[in-house]
């Protein structure tokens, strides 16, 4: 089965089915509409066209208004359409959160493309598996940014036959034949119309799970385009913008980025988190409001003063695990710290506001949003009795309509139609959800999921090793860092440096790369073999306590 065929038969498939009475009640409900992206977009621009949105960067700093964006996001979509792309074309983007990056998002919006877009760690093996995935036919990159040389990426890409089109930000030389962004012909073309409902797919999404290969997550516009207004964030009194240093190609960016056309909300966006701009920037454009993962919430406290003398209306935190102190300290400082919770397939499930009280606040991830159920189960798929943890099974309007690959939507939901999180959840007397842990065996590491399984397949490949786990090994500044126990084959050696040359020769993502390392001699086991994690995750406690208190 290709890649239209696979969302072809999205239409037809179980848990799509099953969906159907709550796709009517949500658009009763105004939760889901009729309109594209792309048009809801056009209407609300028009009735709040002076929202300001800035691109915080050291390479390409810019900043416009939506109005401004969406007049040259249209020209882009020309120039695109005369490059050859049509409606359910797919388009890949590596772009950082630049004017280009948001301008290559509407563009393909207006044309009806499928956007897929990459987060920046992805090297170009990980590249080459999701193109191939999808058909790409085009791809969006800078020609340099940071550390990274796309031309050394494009150039190793390998074949991807389905690829036409290297659109190229920048003016270093490049691999093959590419197209230059300054070079695009942006005159005026009556673009045509669209063919798509809202409820077809636009935004494809790879995240990586349990299994060795990233998971193609399928939005649609009525799934992602409930997301942005239903998120629980309030607005600026004043009419300030709300800092998002959120990674482009993860879907809080992809939110972040939608924010200013869809929520007429003005947004302060950085490229990557940098701590010297981002004090830069919060001076110049101050900022009321913040999102972001706990080690950026930590840094912003610390400049607390000389940041936000006024203060902060509202500072949401996203992630695995948010310590409670983090919000004692934002209470501290008089800021409403909130904790949301979601995934790249349901992107929040649930979320407080400034209005909850402290406590709530503190120590759960808030209410479920509007539209949104869950209930808790144990391994068996029964309901868990009352105030027990359970895993959390949800429905709801931005829930996303399935995997590319059906092995995994045959997986991941439920009989009903109900999506399997993989995560343990506990709901209190007042609706307040909390989660407790997650079966998921991933790593977050600054905000990013990695997939152990991954890792361990990369391991097993090193002549020295004969047996390898991957766990989340805690970590102050990232959350998580990829940790590694391995047992060695006979008069082997293995240190972490040898570990990273072998990924780097691998073309694996840096950060993916095991940064703590134990050698054992055999594993704890289940009695059928199997290698048990959650003892290993009992002694990478006790070494993480004895890294930070040595005595």
């Amino acid at each position: 089965m290709n890649f239209k065929q696979a969302l072809a038969a999205l239409n037809s498939a179980p848990h799509w089915r099953k969906r159907a009475p709550y796709l009517e009640a949500w658009r009763q409900a105004g939760l889901h509409s009729a309109q594209l992206t792309g048009e809801r977009i056009a209407e609300r621009v028009a009735a709040n066209p002076d929202v300001p949105i800035v691109f915080g960067s050291r390479e390409r700093p810019s900043q416009a208004t939506a109005a401004e964006l969406l007049r040259e996001s249209y020209e882009i979509a020309a120039a695109f359409h005369r490059l050859g792309l049509r409606e359910g074309d797919v388009l890949v983007s590596q772009m950082p959160n630049w004017r280009e990056g948001t301008l290559t998002l509407l563009a393909a919006l207006h044309l009806g493309l499928i956007f897929v877009p990459m987060v920046h760690i992805y090297g170009p093996a990980e590249m080459a598996f999701i193109m191939n995935t999808v058909g790409a036919k085009a791809v969006v990159v800078p020609d340099r940014w940071k550390k990274i040389d796309y031309g050394a990426r494009i150039g190793a890409l390998g074949d991807v036959p389905t690829l036409k089109l290297v659109i190229v930000v920048g003016d270093e030389s490049m691999p093959g034949q590419v197209t230059r962004w300054r070079d695009l012909d942006r005159r005026a073309l009556q673009l045509p119309a669209l063919s798509a409902t809202s409820d077809d797919p636009w935004l494809i999404m790879f995240t990586s799970g349990t299994t060795s290969a990233p998971k193609g997550v399928v939005h649609t516009h009525n799934s992602f385009g409930a997301e942005v207004p239903l998120f629980p964030t309030v607005p600026s009194p004043e009419g300030r913008p709300k800092l998002l240093p959120l990674p482009a190609g993860h879907s809080a960016g992809v939110i972040a980025a939608l924010r200013p056309f869809l929520a007429a909300d003005a947004c302060l966006m950085m490229d990557a988190w940098d701590e010297d701009l981002a004090v830069e920037l919060i001076k110049r454009h101050r900022p009321d409001r913040a999102g972001g993962v706990p080690f950026m919430v930590s840094f912003l406290l610390d400049r607390a003063a000389e940041l936000f003398p006024t203060g902060m209306v509202q500072l949401s935190v996203g992630a695995a695990s948010v310590p409670s102190t983090l919000m004692e300290r934002c209470e501290q400082h008089r800021w409403p710290g909130t904790r949301t919770y979601g995934s790249t397939e349901h992107p929040t499930i649930s979320g407080a506001t400034p209005a909850d009280p402290f406590q709530k606040r503190a120590t759960t991830d808030g209410r479920l949003l509007a539209g949104v159920r869950i209930r808790l189960v144990d391994d068996e798929g029964a309901t868990v009795g009352e105030d027990l943890p359970g895993e959390i099974v949800s429905m709801g309007p931005e829930l996303f309509k399935g995997y590319i690959d059906p092995s995994h939507n045959a997986a991941g939901f439920a009989e009903d139609g109900w999506f399997h999180t993989g995560d343990m959840g506990q709901l209190d007397a007042d609706g307040y959800l909390r989660i407790v842990d997650r079966k998921k065996d991933i790593i977050i590491r600054g905000g990013e999921n990695i997939s152990s399984k991954e890792v361990e397949d990369v391991l097993t490949l090193h002549p020295a090793v004969a047996e390898a786990a991957v766990v989340a090994w805690p970590d102050a500044r990232m959350g998580e860092k990829v940790g590694v126990f391995v047992r060695l084959k006979p008069d082997a050696a293995l240190s972490t440096d040898d570990i990273a040359a072998h990924f780097a020769a691998a073309g694996i993502a840096r950060q993916k790369t095991p940064e703590r390392l134990v050698i054992v001699d055999d594993f704890p086991r289940t009695p059928a073999g199997k290698i048990l994690k959650t003892e290993l995750r009992e002694r990478v406690k006790s070494l993480a306590a004895q890294e930070r208190d040595p005595a």
